[in-house]
């Protein structure tokens, strides 16, 4: 009966090592970027949260949005932050609301007719520079973020999907179910987070 060599034996610990190697160095950049990237998203939806609260309180008429687009409206309308030259979905009814997208040559405009329809230049100081939008910002993989608005009263939700394990529901560092919305998968901000309750 023939045994292992000691070179074989350190042959196969060395190929071991080089495959653990390589297969950390694969898995932790993906969720490194994954963390980088929901971190962007929920400092984008609070960035956006709090400018549109200020647009409100500062404002004394503000327009949340087109006429008969807002929640409860002849054409409930939800707007996305991809552009309909890169996926287009307008006028596509889902869950209850149209789907509304505007060109990438206008998706960071603050002037209103930018993703987020809202005339933020019509403020003294300007609450954002541009619009913010997803990471990966693709409608077909689901990460891009959403807004509906209520014109009375005004009140507003816009959502975003998380993609970093441990931030997602049941994760170690939950934040999609402890944020107050109706969606217990789907990161929520706004005045009204009980507007939007479909991943789209």
């Amino acid at each position: 009966m023939k045994g292992f060599t000691l070179l074989e034996i350190l042959t196969v610990i060395f190929l071991l090592m080089v495959i653990i190697s390589i297969t950390g160095i694969v898995i932790k950049p993906q969720i490194f970027f994954q963390r980088s990237r929901d971190l962007k998203r929920i400092n984008d939806l609070r960035s956006l949260e709090i400018a549109i609260n200020t647009y409100l309180t500062s404002t004394s008429t503000p327009v949340l949005g087109p006429a008969n687009r807002g929640y409860g409206e002849s054409y409930p309308t939800v707007f996305i932050s991809v552009p309909y030259d890169k996926e287009d979905k307008r006028n596509n009814f889902v869950g209850g609301f149209y789907i509304y997208q505007v060109s990438s040559t206008d998706l960071y405009k603050i002037n209103g007719s930018g993703w987020l329809p809202i005339n933020f230049t019509s403020m003294i100081y300007l609450p954002l520079n541009f619009l913010p939008v997803d990471p990966l910002n693709s409608y077909s993989a689901k990460f891009f973020y959403s807004y509906v608005f209520r014109r009375n009263p005004p009140s507003f939700e816009i959502n975003a999907n998380l993609e970093y394990p441990p931030f997602k529901f049941g994760g170690s560092d939950d934040k999609v179910s402890f944020d107050g919305g109706n969606n217990n998968y789907i990161f929520e901000v706004g005045s009204d987070k009980n507007l939007i309750s479909n991943v789209y």
